[in-house]
């Protein structure tokens, strides 16, 4: 509800009533195969005569997925509409707050490592943002531990919201447009990885979308509830995390200060995600 207000507010403050393509398909496709999956063992499993049906088994699906996927949808509408409520931008104060901590600009000095298999494993690493929530998502609810379900689905819903509130107070678009001049050449890799890099070509300069690092934030939360429902999927992801937090400054996408703010979001969201929902089903 309050993703629901901030949007029609900000919408009816810039006269911009449109919601942009949801970017996120991978989450649809997650959903429905889980619900699928849900519903075939339902069907094959023997059943009492007071069971529902099974097809009810595959509706509660979408149905526990229904409000983060909304919470995604509302999130990208207002993830675009940055450029419009802040056309300015900070990035030099956040770069100066990295050559104060570093003494050097981290996405250029780390420029000296680039090689092309790194550059690879960076970009897979940065991309498994896109799946790796959802997936961890799908095998706590096929697993049946719904409580534990309840708590990131909500951890991730609040982070979110903490994000998109960082995006309007400290407005950024990154080293990779704020200091093009800098890096004149794309990092090695080839044909298999500059898609990725032309793809942030297109999104150049429009949202305001560096501080804190949701790429961060995201892949946090994602390891802290690893920890908790299943510490073989923890070990898994843990090198892929790891590297996904360097390729967010390697790929020139975020100063180190994003990467901290982005850890300190999703340390909140951590802590506060789990109460909120336990708080809101004491009351129901």
């Amino acid at each position: 509800m309050v993703y629901v207000l901030l949007l029609l507010v900000i919408m009816a403050a810039t006269h911009c009533w449109r919601f942009t393509a949801f970017n996120h398909p991978r989450f649809l496709q997650a959903c429905g195969g889980l619900a699928l999956a849900v519903w075939v063992r339902a069907a094959l499993r023997k059943r009492a005569a007071t069971d529902p049906p099974a097809i009810l088994a595959a509706v509660r699906v979408l149905r526990d997925f229904l409000p983060f996927f909304l919470a995604l949808v509302l999130y990208e509408a207002l993830h675009d509409l940055t450029p419009l409520v802040r056309p300015d931008v900070v990035d030099a104060k956040l770069i100066a707050i990295d050559r104060a901590v570093f003494g050097v600009d981290v996405s250029l000095w780390l420029g000296q490592f680039a090689r092309p298999w790194l550059t690879h494993a960076m970009v897979y690493a940065y991309l498994s943002y896109f799946f790796a929530p959802v997936l961890l998502a799908c095998v706590m609810y096929w697993r049946g531990d719904h409580q534990l379900f309840r708590e990131y689905m909500v951890t991730l819903t609040v982070v979110t919201m903490l994000g998109y509130v960082g995006y309007l107070l400290v407005p950024a678009v990154g080293p990779y447009v704020f200091q093009a001049e800098l890096f004149p050449t794309r990092l090695p890799g080839g044909e298999q990885t500059h898609f990725f890099i032309r793809a942030i070509d297109s999104f150049r300069g429009v949202a305001r979308d560096c501080f804190p690092s949701m790429h961060t934030a995201h892949t946090t939360v994602v390891l802290a509830f690893a920890w908790r429902f299943d510490k073989r999927l923890f070990g898994l992801y843990l090198p892929i995390g790891l590297g996904l937090y360097v390729s967010t400054v390697f790929l020139r996408m975020h100063y180190v200060v994003d990467v901290a703010a982005g850890f300190a979001v999703s340390a909140l969201a951590i802590w506060l995600g789990p109460r909120v929902e336990r708080g809101w089903y004491r009351k129901a």
